[in-house]
């Protein structure tokens, strides 16, 4: 009997031994999105990049924010997260925003009235009418319910969101403002905006443009380290159109629905909101470059400039034709659903 007990002992040492030394996964990452459905396809593209991550444990994506106004983005954000097994995700909204791009309601419209055998293929629970809360609001709950340092901040429309975050004052949620709040929880945002030291790209970028007095607060003011993917950037990959009708469940899936509505087919898009989510999540493996740190400040006529400064808290993606293939592959993966 004692050599019994013994061996017992002995073997539950062992298994005990192999666990700990199994490599244990990191926790997941808090993520806050700040988005414009509607626009761009690219947004849902990198809303899907965000939902995998998610659902394989990457991180946990903590709320989502609208930045441009058009109701029906809730409807279609709710509805697409609802779709990937994603109900309860946290939505905020823009009110007394920036007005709508003419074509916002192109592919959302469409995809939410389209039906398949009679069923719509997109299902909301959440509307206008529901009493979404503002998206600073929604960033101040979540940013003071998170660890010190924790969050991983990616806004890839309008910042009007983030500007309101960063000029609110305390209140019921918390007594920290919102740059104290976003100084004490975020480690990182990253975002896509702007132009950096490129000849072929020298202009006032869209993104910048929609609400260019919350562009040059964000850039400003914004606490913490800062990484800014170019216009330049995402224009040089393109997601291909063979993935889209290939890699999502078909032609009736709502991103292949969406993504045939916003252009004719077959077209590969640009991948501007990509790049910002792809290097937030994974900066380690990055197949992207980065600048030297410093400053980026943005003119009234919006354009973004970059000055070099080793005390500066900003930095800006770069990437060369090497990089191209490596960076295209990874995002189809990612936003696919592979290798994540």
């Amino acid at each position: 009997m004692k050599s019994i007990v013994l061996f017992l002992l002995i073997s539950l040492s062992f298994a005990l031994t192999g666990c700990s030394d199994q490599p244990q996964r990191p926790a997941p990452v808090p993520v806050i999105f700040d988005t414009d459905p509607g626009n761009d396809i690219d947004d849902v593209l990198a809303l899907q990049m965000l939902l995998n991550y998610h659902k394989a444990g990457k991180i946990e994506l903590r709320g989502i924010g609208i930045g441009k106004m058009y109701p029906r983005s809730i409807e279609y954000i709710d509805a697409y997260c609802r779709y990937n097994g994603e109900p309860n995700i946290p939505l905020g909204y823009v009110y007394e925003g920036v007005n709508p791009y003419p074509e916002a309601g192109n592919y959302i419209d469409r995809t939410l009235d389209t039906l398949i055998s009679g069923n719509p293929v997109l299902v909301p629970a959440r509307r206008f009418a529901d009493s979404i809360p503002e998206g600073y609001k929604l960033y101040r709950r979540l940013l003071a319910e998170a660890e010190d340092a924790s969050v991983v901040f990616i806004a890839v429309g309008p910042y009007t969101n983030v500007a309101r975050l960063l000029q609110s004052p305390g209140d019921e949620i918390s007594p920290m403002t919102g740059q104290e709040l976003v100084a004490r929880k975020v480690k990182l945002l990253s975002l896509m905006g702007g132009t950096y030291n490129d000849a072929t790209f020298n202009n006032p970028e869209w993104n910048i443009l929609q609400d260019l007095n919350a562009s040059r607060i964000l850039f400003s003011e914004w606490p913490t380290p800062l990484i800014a993917s170019g216009s330049e950037v995402g224009a040089r990959i393109h997601y291909p159109a063979e993935s889209v009708l290939r890699d999502f469940g078909g032609e009736a899936a709502p991103l292949c629905i969406s993504y045939k509505t916003y252009l004719p087919m077959p077209y590969n898009r640009e991948t501007w909101d990509l790049t910002a989510v792809l290097y937030a999540i994974e900066p380690e493996q990055s197949p992207f470059g980065t600048s030297e740190s410093g400053r980026i400040t943005i003119s009234e006529e919006g354009y973004s400039r970059f000055t070099p400064d080793p005390e500066g808290r900003h930095r800006y993606l770069t990437l060369s034709e090497e990089q191209i293939p490596a960076a295209t592959t990874r995002l189809i993966e990612v936003c696919a659903g592979k290798s994540i």
